[in-house]
């Protein structure tokens, strides 16, 4: 994201996303109703785990379009186990992303990596799990009428006689028109809230992208440095690299000296981890949480690259 043009269609892509990904999870959230969406990603810690990075790697998106998904495995009630591996997995464990990567470094290479992020992604949800997490998180917007109670329910309360305070458990389906209709609402209350982070995020990614040319990530990831993987990982996450040009990218940057475990680690850290998703994430978690998933996007950035120095 080096130019306006570039900048133009990063938020038409964002926006673009975010409706079409919040508008589905509506749809699918009114018309399975949580508890089926419970059930679907419940289970012990382990098994929870696995569905939430499986869910996450079939979920080709970045982490601010996963945002959605998330949103709704939050208000359908969904244990941390399960909602934490999907958004681990989603921005490091990308088919795209997997596909790139076996071409550059060989099927065996993009293996190896796969087995180091889903280890990743598997052990820190089980530890979400065992945590309280609840304090660092913040109240996630309603996509289907009011959050969900908590995954352990105490006495059911009896429901309130007014429509619009019912539970999703409570409404009936109203017909793929109606629904569709409060959907798109919804999608666009969720713009609405987020599109402010958008634009700051977007305009301090294009700024840092036309302030930091090819040239000085070249001679900050070079091979003449011996913290260049790690370096490249740190020089990635304020950038943005949509997975399709992980090879563009590559190729610019393999021109100018850059070794291929430093090209990994950077466009890894930057497609998982950057300005943009940053300002959106904070629109669901506290400080510590962001800070902790950017460490976690940015430890498997430099593994890989490690990795790929390794193998290669």
């Amino acid at each position: 994201m080096t130019s306006l043009s570039g900048a133009a269609v990063l938020v038409a892509e964002m926006v673009a996303l975010l409706l079409a990904v919040t508008f589905g999870v509506t749809l699918l959230q009114s018309r399975l109703g949580d508890e089926t969406i419970r059930r679907w990603m419940g289970g012990p810690p382990r098994r929870a785990a696995l569905k939430g990075i499986a869910v996450g790697f079939v979920t080709p998106f970045c982490t601010y379009s996963a945002i959605p998904v998330l949103v709704g495995m939050r208000q359908a009630g969904v244990r941390p186990a399960g909602y934490a591996a999907f958004i681990f997995a989603a921005p490091v464990v990308d088919p795209v992303l997997v596909g790139a990567l076996a071409i550059i470094i060989g099927p065996a290479g993009a293996a190896v990596y796969v087995t180091t992020a889903f280890a990743a992604a598997f052990t820190l949800a089980l530890i979400v799990d065992k945590v309280d997490i609840a304090p660092h998180l913040k109240p996630v917007p309603a996509l289907v009428g009011q959050p969900a109670p908590p995954v352990r329910p105490t006495v059911p309360q009896i429901p309130s006689p007014p429509v619009s305070c019912s539970s999703p458990e409570e409404a009936l389906w109203a017909g793929w028109q109606t629904e569709s209709r409060a959907a798109w609402r919804r999608a666009l209350a969720l713009l609405r809230s987020m599109a402010w982070l958008i634009a700051v995020g977007v305009g301090l990614g294009l700024a840092i992208g036309l302030l930091v040319p090819t040239d000085a990530l070249a001679s900050i990831a070079g091979a003449d440095n011996p913290l260049a993987v790690p370096a490249a990982a740190a020089a990635g996450v304020p950038l943005y690299f949509g997975t399709e040009l992980f090879i563009p990218i590559g190729d610019a940057l393999h021109a100018k000296g850059v070794g291929t475990g430093s090209i990994v680690a950077l466009v890894i850290a930057g497609a998982g981890a950057n300005i943009p998703e940053f300002a959106l994430l904070t629109k669901i978690a506290r400080g510590r949480v962001v800070a902790a998933f950017f460490a976690y996007v940015f430890v498997v950035a430099t593994v890989a690259g490690l990795l790929t120095d390794l193998i290669l």
